[in-house]
């Protein structure tokens, strides 16, 4: 899930006789923070708005598991002639407190932190006949009390919990689980889930250098244009966990060097106690020769104390389920985006050979996990040290931004321009963050190349691939003002971008090139040529095999009405969010339901002589065809001729009633319909030029 932009001042004034919030909020295409009137409870509505829990509960194989886990557990309780005492901790909806009520539990006592979760849980309670069969508390449970007078009236010998993230221990398991044994629950307790597993496969694939490194960038001779520096070359890289859908990565881009293996083991039950920092070595076999390059982890949850309920979160070709049908494809799995499964990039990539045996390192703190990769398993093992980057290119731009620089498809097409609009005489001003491809201008013979930057992570990186690369005629600019007093300014014959900013997050964002550009016009000569020229907004109606459940009403779950859930998530939804959210989609599939439109073509040399655009176009649909979505992308021109594109989009034209291949290294954008007999969609876009606000209308 990403991170919000918008960040709220608590200045709470009497506007408009109602209580309101002025909220600061970042224009991603301005590149501008503004103040808005925002509803009083604006910064937890975009909390519940970001937070996806919906698809959660539409994870029915997690719910199913819950239960019978939870019917096993209060059943084994009562054998023991006792009573029944359950705590729910982070209770959310009241989901799993309901359940244990409908297994027979004589008491449930649930916590729920965030306020307006927990008064929701009250809602859904009382809708479902369980008000006074549950008590919920809007406590942390580190922060609950037993006894007489507290919150629990005694020790649980029941827990359940759901407090698991991609990584298993992100959400801080750990200190939840040591701090129910501690304080709130009896010795001989049961927990569901009862145990963790954590499994690992070693592997070779391009996408480790793709999404991890710089690629030297050649061109089409083969003579290397822009070399990595060696800081870049020998980093290990930054420790922050990869999160990715890994069944959506083509199985014939991985070559395994280790077998899917489990490498650590969580007892969550009490009968042994929970390290918070540990390492665990393992002596492994390669399987074939290559290089181990990336670990891929997941995890599975014993539900009961017998593990005979397991719940996986392995890809499809490691899942429980391929292994009882060889069959099953990736979309025959159970489908979660609230835990997927985790890339991390090995410190040092190591040449294997088959058959070899290794040490393989796993290590974890209290909320992180990192590995190594030994190749002599019988001498000491090193300290095993979380990955640290000391390069600044992996702190300076995301795993997306990465993948992009390292395209060859995008990069080829811009070097043509270089090598099309630079000569000897040429003045290149580069702007995009990270536009290191640029720096070929140099190499084709440019007179002088200026960079505009005011990334201090990404210019410092910028500076080293200038001296790596033993240019003298590149300059850079860290600001605006300073590019206007720069002067080579008024002789740059070529301003150049590939659309590109940190703060980008819609593809549309990156419409900010236009912006700066704009902002220099004055000091710029009359034909300066800019490249790109025009960026074009282009959709299509999808059928999303599983994203739409991000979004989906739920009604009900296990047969309980969870309406009021439902209304809080809609609400927050219509207050905090655009209609149109980003998503990877190349790792949620879907297949095409009309075809590709053309919805606003925006020249972006021309496009400030308006100050609102409008377009409207339709999608013509088939008779009887499903559809729940509409994609969202920008097509890049780079000249004047419409061939020579840069594509957000489908990597190749989509075919009606077929799934569509997505590019990896852009977020496209999304907006959710609903489906119903329709023979068209119209679609309508606002450019607020002026204002950099683009709106979405769809009916």
């Amino acid at each position: 899930m990403f991170s919000s932009l918008c960040t709220a001042l608590r200045l709470r004034l009497n506007h408009k006789a109602n209580m309101s919030v002025f909220t600061q909020k970042l224009n991603p295409i301005l590149g501008e923070n503004s103040w808005e009137w925002q509803k009083e409870n604006y910064d937890y509505h975009q909390e519940i708005a970001r937070s996806s829990f919906a698809d959660m509960l539409h994870d029915t194989e997690r719910n199913q598991k819950y239960f019978d886990a939870l019917k096993v557990a209060v059943e084994k309780v009562h054998l023991m002639g006792k009573k029944a005492k359950v705590l729910d901790i982070g209770t959310g909806t009241g989901l799993l407190s309901m359940m244990a009520v409908r297994c027979g539990a004589d008491s449930v006592i649930a916590c729920e932190a965030f306020v307006p979760m927990s008064e929701c849980a009250k809602e859904v309670l009382k809708l479902n006949d369980c008000s006074g069969k549950v008590k919920i508390v809007p406590k942390h449970s580190t922060d609950l009390t037993v006894g007489e007078h507290g919150d629990l009236p005694e020790r649980a010998n029941i827990l359940v919990t759901e407090v698991f993230d991609t990584e298993l221990i992100g959400e801080g398991a750990l200190t939840t689980f040591s701090h129910a044994h501690k304080e709130l629950l009896e010795k001989d307790c049961i927990v569901v889930p009862n145990s963790a597993t954590v499994y690992v496969q070693v592997v070779e694939t391009p996408l480790a250098k793709t999404w991890n490194g710089f690629k030297n960038i050649y061109d089409d001779d083969g003579q290397l244009l822009i070399k990595a520096p060696d800081s870049i070359e020998n980093c290990q890289g930054a420790a922050a966990v990869h999160d990715i859908q890994l069944s959506q990565v083509k199985v014939e881009s991985i070559k395994e060097i280790i077998s899917p293996i489990s490498v650590m083991h969580f007892d969550w039950s009490g009968k042994t106690s929970l390290e918070f920092n540990r390492n665990n070595a393992v002596t492994v076999k390669a399987r074939c020769d290559g290089k181990a390059q990336v670990v891929f982890m997941w995890w599975e949850l014993g539900m009961d104390t017998d593990d005979k309920i397991i719940l996986s979160c392995a890809p499809f070709w490691a899942h429980p389920l391929k292994k009882q049908n060889p069959n099953l494809t990736s979309g025959d799995i159970p489908w979660r985006d609230h835990w997927m499964q985790a890339l991390y990039y090995l410190p040092t990539e190591i040449n294997v050979k088959k058959d070899e045996e290794y040490e393989l390192v796993s290590c974890h703190d209290e909320f992180s996990w990192w590995f190594h990769l030994n190749i002599n398993k019988d001498e000491p093992a090193q300290e095993c040290l979380k990955p640290i980057c000391e390069c600044g290119f992996h702190l300076a731009h995301s795993r997306t931004r990465i993948g992009q620089i390292n395209d060859h498809i995008r990069n080829k097409k811009y070097i043509a321009m270089l090598e099309k609009y630079v000569n000897k005489d040429s003045v290149v001003l580069l702007i995009s963050d990270g536009s290191y491809l640029g720096l070929a201008a140099a190499k084709f013979g440019a007179k002088k190349v200026l960079y505009l930057d005011d990334n201090y992570l990404s210019t410092r990186v910028f500076n080293e691939f200038i001296k790596c690369n033993n240019l003298t005629n590149v300059e850079i600019i860290e600001n605006l003002d300073a590019l206007q007093k720069n002067e080579d300014l008024k002789n740059v014959s070529l301003i150049f971008g590939q659309p590109h900013f940190s703060t980008t997050i819609l593809p549309w964002d990156s419409l900010h090139f236009a912006y700066l550009v704009n902002k220099i016009r004055n000091h710029l000569l009359p034909n300066v040529r800019i490249v790109p020229k025009v960026g074009i907004i282009k959709g299509i109606v999808v059928e999303f095999k599983d994203l739409q459940k991000i979004r989906l009403p739920l009604e009900t779950c296990k047969e309980f009405n969870v309406t009021p859930f439902d209304e809080l998530i809609m609400n927050s939804c219509n207050t905090c969010d655009s209609n149109v959210e980003a998503q990877p989609l190349w790792e949620y599939p879907c297949i095409a339901r009309s075809n590709v439109v053309e919805l606003g073509r925006i020249d972006l040399e021309t496009m400030f002589e308006s100050t609102n655009l409008d377009f409207q176009k339709s999608f013509e649909l088939q008779s009887n065809s499903k559809y729940n979505g509409v994609a969202l992308w920008m097509d890049w021109i780079l000249d004047n001729n419409d061939k020579n594109v840069i594509s957000t989009g489908p990597t190749v034209p989509p075919t009606i009633d077929e799934f569509i291949s997505w590019d990896m290294y852009t977020r496209q954008g999304v907006h959710f319909l609903e489906s119903t007999d329709k023979d068209e969609i119209c679609a309508k876009i606002n450019f607020d030029v002026k204002n950099g606000l683009i709106k979405f209308c769809f009916s």
